[in-house]
């Protein structure tokens, strides 16, 4: 348990509040400065070729634009900064205390003119592109960090780490969910990615729809279900393939028909497992095992199908074809429906494997969800 006698418990407090709300970035800036009693400090990113405040507190937007202009590729200090690993504090003192530095431009058009005496400075992150820095400059009549302030700053520090971790964790899985729900809406399709154990790690809106409308699919603490005993078994047979490099090529997967009880009202899941080496992971944490495609039959797929098939070169009775397919009729059926013999839609279906360049339905099921989804060549 953290004291709050010197404040930090409500400087923690606010960090993580900062986390959410990154607009009280600036208060949590302000209330270190003040514990600590410096004048000023900031949060900066900076990146090759510029620098970014994140926050900042009791500082001069005029000698901030001075110091984005003239002196940010000639800041004395810099060698500090670059030395310092994660986590670690430093004192400025042996550099501002220095003839050299206070001979310098730097020091007498940018640090005089605005009274400050001295600084500390810790390392947040260090990346490939870019670093992350909090920093707290001190007045010349305290530039003496004392043992309880500094110790406070021990205390933050490690804690201001975390949360600008946390941040860009957060950041990055949105921008993964944006893009994936753009992508995945635009395919017109039901989808989910799941991992090994059925954990749903993402759904686009069609997806979630068909879930709550229950048609023979539902959520059990996070994982996806099938309704059906029988048919959530092989759902999980299905999913746990993805797991296993050899059953992640193009001829995994399979289908599935959920119908809800008493109702004539069904829909069509296919499980087409992806390639381990060829999917990225969510918050670097899991990667999807499979990709799980809910189709309604009843729903409008024509226009799909038109542009796969357009893609391909295949004929109108072909079109129909591999439509029925897609939905999940099997090859009677798919006769009986399109009122032609069980021989001829072998036939086209046989003719479409070989214009689509794949040996099975499996594989040719795969191949029309790829192509029908918006940037899935980066993906699968």
């Amino acid at each position: 348990m953290i004291a709050a006698s010197n404040g930090s418990a409500e400087i923690l407090t606010a960090i993580y509040d900062a986390v959410l709300d990154p607009s009280r970035w600036d208060e949590v800036v302000g209330r270190i400065v003040a514990a600590t009693n410096s004048v000023s400090g900031s949060i900066a990113i900076r990146r090759s070729g510029s620098i970014h405040l994140s926050a900042i507190h009791n500082m001069d937007p005029f000698y901030l634009d001075l110091y984005a202009k003239n002196f940010y590729n000639r800041n004395p200090l810099d060698t500090l900064k670059d030395s310092l690993s994660p986590g670690q504090i430093r004192s400025y003192t042996k550099v501002t205390q220095s003839r050299t530095f206070k001979s310098s431009a730097y020091f007498n058009e940018f640090i005089h003119p605005q009274g400050w005496g001295d600084g500390v400075i810790s390392c947040l992150a260090r990346g490939q592109t870019a670093s992350g820095y909090f920093g707290i400059i001190r007045s010349p009549d305290r530039m003496l960090v004392e043992p309880a302030e500094w110790n406070l700053l021990e205390t933050v520090v490690p804690h201001l780490q975390r949360a600008v971790e946390v941040q860009r964790l957060l950041l990055r899985a949105t921008t993964i969910a944006d893009s994936l729900g753009q992508a995945f809406t635009a395919a017109g399709f039901g989808v989910l990615l799941v991992s090994g154990d059925c954990g749903v790690l993402f759904g686009n809106a069609k997806a979630e729809e068909h879930i709550r409308r229950r048609v023979g699919l539902g959520y059990a603490r996070g994982r996806l279900v099938a309704t059906d005993r029988v048919v959530n078994q092989r759902l999980q047979a299905l999913v746990r393939a993805g797991t296993k490099t050899e059953h992640g090529t193009e001829g995994g997967g399979g289908t599935l028909e959920l119908r809800r009880e008493g109702e004539g009202q069904r829909l069509i899941v296919h499980v087409i497992p992806l390639v381990p080496q060829r999917t990225w992971a969510i918050l670097d944490r899991d990667r999807p095992a499979a990709a799980v495609f809910v189709v309604d039959p009843g729903a409008d797929l024509l226009v799909r199908v038109r542009q796969f098939a357009a893609r391909f070169g295949l004929t109108s009775a072909e079109i129909r074809v591999l439509a029925e397919i897609i939905a999940g009729s099997r090859m009677h059926a798919a006769a009986d429906k399109l009122k032609i013999a069980e021989g001829t839609v072998r036939t086209h279906a046989k003719r479409i494997l070989a214009k689509t360049g794949t040996t099975r339905q499996s594989e040719l099921i795969r191949r029309f969800f790829e192509t029908s989804l918006p940037g899935s060549s980066g993906f699968w």
